[in-house]
């Protein structure tokens, strides 16, 4: 057995032993209280004897309470050396042939577009469906496009990554952020489908993708087909 290195001012200001002290003294009382006579002081024995065993209880949550005069306990809410961590999957992140993927597949589900337009909805967008700080008028080279798609791509990843438990092979999470990039990773996150696929349930989760077919209310069937093509990527990659 070895000694914490503060065990002085662990000893001296903690108040679980402060309480356990305390409820040693009470303890003693009941017993000088029968050798004395309880009529001499006045005092019945059995309420000393309560009042020792309500003291002991108090001590055991005080064991948990935040110490006053040690930093124990902050030290121990600072340290996350033996914490787990939840791995951040990041394949786009670096690039290379998986990044160049989900811009192909994604690219061409959106469609290009360099000069700013109104979706369906009435939402301004340019390039690959890029829809923030969008303003009538703007203009954007292919080669400009291509690079916002690529970071929205990692963006989005990252997004959906803080709710999307498993590591899933490439061509699901390819899938996986179509559609996050599609109806925003605030949906996503809420989804049955992140539920499904967080349960342990891949197959199950690519299969609720053609539910999120609609925009403004209606089934749309451009959505249907992205829909579906995002659920045989990635059934897919399920396979191998």
């Amino acid at each position: 057995m070895k000694l914490i290195t503060d065990w002085k001012s662990t000893l001296t200001g903690a108040w679980s032993i402060r309480l356990l002290i305390l409820a040693a003294v009470i303890s003693v009382l009941p017993v000088f209280i029968a050798l004395v006579s309880p009529d001499l002081l006045g005092v019945n024995p059995l309420i000393f004897a309560a009042i020792a065993a309500g003291v002991n209880l108090i001590a055991i949550p005080a064991r948990v309470l935040v110490q006053p005069t040690s930093s124990l306990w902050a030290r121990f809410r600072r340290d996350e050396s033996g914490a787990v961590h939840k791995k951040t999957v990041g394949v786009f992140a670096a690039g290379g042939v998986a990044l160049a993927s989900a811009v192909t597949f994604i690219g061409d589900w959106e469609g290009l577009r360099t000069t700013a337009y109104r979706d369906i909805v009435g939402v301004w967008t340019v390039c690959y469906g890029e829809t923030k700080g969008v303003r009538p008028g703007d203009r954007y080279s292919e080669a400009e496009c291509d690079a916002m798609l690529a970071r929205e791509i990692i963006a989005y990843e990252a997004a959906l990554d803080r709710c999307l438990q498993p590591e899933v092979p490439v061509g699901m999470k390819i899938a996986l952020v179509s559609w996050a990039y599609n109806v925003g990773p605030g949906a996503a996150c809420r989804s049955t489908l992140v539920r499904k696929a967080n349960a342990g349930d891949l197959a199950g989760a690519c299969k609720e993708l053609p539910r999120w077919n609609r925009a403004g209310g209606s089934v749309i069937r451009g959505l249907s087909n992205r829909r579906m093509s995002e659920r045989a990527m990635c059934l897919k990659a399920l396979e191998t």
